[in-house]
């Protein structure tokens, strides 16, 4: 068969980058497109090709975008940086329509709920799931009371945004006083447990909900964070963390990936965050069996059936890595994008 044309956005990010390398190591043959909004993003570097597109809220960015899907001749569209989901979940018919395009992606509604962390913990209270107890304090005085009533330690957090920004664990009203300003839409969450550099209660899970409904996974990793991203991860079956993932996705209409950051409590496991997307762990799961960005491409463009995928146990590590452009200077950067190469070290 032809390769499928797979264009992913977000190609300077961590989860754009995961689903390239998920796709790099499937079996299915792909002709990668990366696409991202500025030409300092390594991604584009590594694609078989690249380009440029704006920024989702600009105007006529629907235009530009389709426009550009169309030139291509796209097959699919995986969604690599959390700023572009809302925009494809709003407008995924029209793109589709106008460009033959499939594009993977939940509904609206949910990704409005996995997008907001207070609307999260609304989806797991009104759902009768474990929750970590949030609040919406209008100001001071309300966060003061709240903390109050919980006790310190509390985690002071922006409603969206990733990779840990703006995320902190508060000791007392003289810390909360002076970081609650700078934290854009803040919630308080009561504090699941104390974050650790050792392996030890935080895990990162992902199920697959087909076309039927059938969950695929899950896929479970305990880990250790870095940076907001997951750096040291546990690959294994932690079947004591697998009772909230199936009612989560029973509960929400997803397409494809459903990601769920959980913390295993002495009351059994409790999730404290969805994404309604591809994550950082995308080449993780690849590597073990679990490779969700070419099970989107077999489910939803080419129709397969899929199975239950084999997922095999260990320990992912993550490092950082350079991917080198010989000849070139920062105004060189430009369509058609070079290929990059990364070296062979160990």
């Amino acid at each position: 068969m032809a390769p499928v044309r797979v264009l992913v956005t977000g190609a300077g990010s961590g989860v754009g980058n995961g689903i390239v390398k998920a796709l790099r190591r499937g079996a299915l043959p792909v002709t990668v497109c990366c696409s991202d909004i500025a030409p300092l993003n390594v991604g584009l570097f590594r694609a078989d090709e690249a380009v440029i597109w704006p920024k989702v809220e600009s105007p006529g960015a629907l235009e530009a975008i389709t426009a550009s899907l169309k030139a291509l001749a796209i097959d699919v569209v995986l969604i690599g940086s959390e700023y572009d989901l809302q925009f494809f979940a709003d407008n995924r018919a029209a793109i589709e329509s106008k460009t033959g395009a499939r594009i993977v992606v939940s509904p609206p509604q949910t990704i409005a709920v996995a997008n907001d962390k207070w609307r999260t913990a609304e989806f797991f209270r009104a759902n009768r799931l474990p929750f970590a107890e949030t609040a919406l304090p209008k100001d001071l005085a309300a966060a003061e009371a709240v903390a109050r009533d919980w006790g310190y330690p509390v985690m002071l957090k922006p409603r969206s945004g990733t990779s840990s920004r703006h995320v902190h664990v508060i000791e007392d009203a003289a810390q909360l006083g002076r970081l609650l300003p700078a934290v854009p839409a803040p919630i308080l969450q009561r504090l699941l447990d104390t974050p650790a550099a050792e392996l030890k209660n935080e895990y990162t899970a992902t199920v697959f909900k087909t076309a039927d409904g059938d969950v695929l996974g899950p896929f479970v990793g305990r880990r250790t964070m870095r940076g907001g991203d997951s750096w040291n991860v546990e690959v294994d079956a932690f079947p004591d963390v697998h009772p909230p993932l199936r009612d989560i996705a029973d509960r929400l209409p997803v397409m494809g990936t459903l990601n769920v950051q959980l913390i295993m409590t002495e009351n059994g496991p409790v999730p404290f965050e969805i994404n309604a997307r591809f994550s950082g762990t995308t080449a993780v799961r690849a590597h073990f069996g679990f490779n969700d960005a070419e099970m989107a491409i077999r489910h939803f463009h080419l129709g397969e059936s899929l199975a239950q995928p084999k997922i095999g146990r260990g320990m992912a590590f993550r490092y950082m890595e350079e991917v080198f452009v010989d000849g070139v200077g920062a105004a060189d950067l430009r369509a058609p994008f070079p290929k990059g190469e990364v070296h062979s070290w160990f």
